[in-house]
């Protein structure tokens, strides 16, 4: 319904009536643009008012008075129903405040049918979750799933209107056991529909979300087997070797990447944090380093919707609140870290006092996690990425007895649930398995 009823029109208008040249060329730029959208108001409403007298019904009073017209109602056996005011002033507003609702539900109406499928709104949904978060990465791997679970599903080009909970239910059901989806695939496919469905209530395009109606039962959900611990970390005989292999590589090369493997299994920070690693970052007494950055892949979307060459920056912040932390630097720690600062110094190597530097600019991940896999093979191991030696490292402190709470703080996680169900793993050998396992249970 228009806002302006007869009282705020004539004020609006009695404002601007007496306003001479001279006026006008006083007024600052919002007052100016005030005068023209009420001058571009009053000239949509003429013509209004113009077109019902010409084109529907002329204007007339009674004996007492009354004004009267007709204003157009498909449901009257006429198609019309009677208007009427005390004056003229009045009456044409009410016919004028008619036509503008009657527009303004015309548009609403068609915003309704241009929104009115899945493959629709998507794209309004996707730019809504990137203005949520930082992680341009994570809205890739949104899109990712779009164009494997959903771009030729023809369920999404049908109106939403007509969803129902037995419908969607269905259609998982199916997506379930035609894609065998584990319990995070499932998660992951179904929060697209289910978020795209909650934009269209919120935006009043549907009265409410079916998809939050039912839930799938667990038990048909894929079953993830628990990775073999030779798989997640490095066991005790491999990581002497593949440290080994790291420091050959820097004292043939010189090149000070190949050190973040060694360091990396004496702080068991994330990859991208390891690479954002400042010189200022250590403390004065040298035995504690804050963890306060990470290097990011960052993704852009092109307007035809395929994505642009991803690019790796430095970003002030770390994954989580908890991942803004101060570790404790061990002596073998300050010792790599010293062997790194004097080999960048001697090459004159410097880029905003980044520890790993190559050719004078700050390494990306891809760097390291290549290198490590590289030694995995010379060592004729199963290839492990540099994910694993932070398991490795939080594996090693729970061996050691280290407080869950202090490693949960050391590695920077909200919950140390995630700490014991995520990262810890057995890392020693069959052979060391077997003789504890005498000892353990020897008389």
């Amino acid at each position: 319904m228009c806002n302006f009823n007869n009282d705020s029109c004539n004020t609006t208008r009695n404002k601007w009536t007496f306003l001479s040249k001279c006026d006008i060329m006083d007024l600052d730029t919002e007052e100016l643009l005030e005068l023209y959208n009420m001058k571009k108001q009053q000239k949509k409403e003429n013509a209004i008012l113009q077109g019902h007298l010409e084109n529907f019904y002329h204007i007339w009073t009674n004996d007492k008075g009354t004004f009267l017209s007709y204003l157009p109602d498909s449901t009257k056996p006429k198609g019309r129903k009677p208007v009427t005011a005390t004056t003229k002033e009045k009456l044409e507003r009410k016919i004028i405040d008619f036509y503008l609702e009657l527009e303004q539900n015309e548009k609403n109406q068609k915003e309704q049918e241009r929104l009115s499928t899945i493959r629709s709104i998507y794209p309004l949904w996707l730019n809504i979750k990137g203005l949520e978060t930082k992680a341009t990465s994570y809205i890739r791997r949104i899109d990712n799933d779009w164009n494997a679970y959903y771009s030729t599903d023809p369920i999404f080009d049908l109106d939403i209107r007509t969803f129902t909970k037995a419908i969607l239910k269905e259609w998982a059901l199916n997506k379930v056991r035609d894609k065998g989806l584990t319990k995070t695939q499932y998660y992951n496919m179904s929060m697209i529909i289910r978020q795209c469905l909650d934009y269209a209530v919120d935006h009043e395009l549907i009265p409410l979300n079916p998809y939050n109606q039912f839930t799938v039962d667990k038990k048909l959900l894929k079953k993830v087997k628990q990775p073999e611990d030779g798989t997640q970390v490095f066991l005790t005989n491999e990581r002497p070797l593949i440290e080994c292999e790291a420091w050959s590589d820097f004292e043939e090369k010189n090149c000070t990447s190949a050190l973040a493997i060694p360091l990396a299994f004496q702080l068991g920070v994330r990859l991208g944090e390891l690479i954002a690693i400042k010189e200022t970052d250590i403390s004065s007494d040298g035995k504690y380093l804050h963890i306060q950055r990470m290097v990011q892949k960052q993704e852009r979307q092109r307007p035809d919707g395929s994505w642009y060459p991803a690019r790796w920056e430095a970003v002030e912040h770390t994954k989580s609140s908890a991942g803004d932390r101060t570790i404790y630097l061990t002596e073998e720690a300050r010792r790599i870290i010293k062997v790194i600062l004097e080999s960048n110094k001697e090459n004159g190597f410097y880029d905003n006092d980044f520890l790993f530097i190559h050719d004078g600019k700050r390494i990306n991940p891809r760097a390291v996690d290549t290198r490590i896999r590289k030694y995995c093979d010379h060592i004729n191991i199963s290839s492990k990425s540099t994910h694993k030696i932070r398991k490795t490292y939080i594996s090693s402190l729970l061996d050691g007895g280290i407080n869950i709470n202090e490693i949960r703080k050391q590695v920077g996680h909200e919950d140390e649930r995630t700490t014991l169900k995520n990262y810890c793993f057995n890392r020693k050998t069959s052979v060391e398995n077997e003789s504890d396992m005498e000892k353990a249970l020897a008389v």
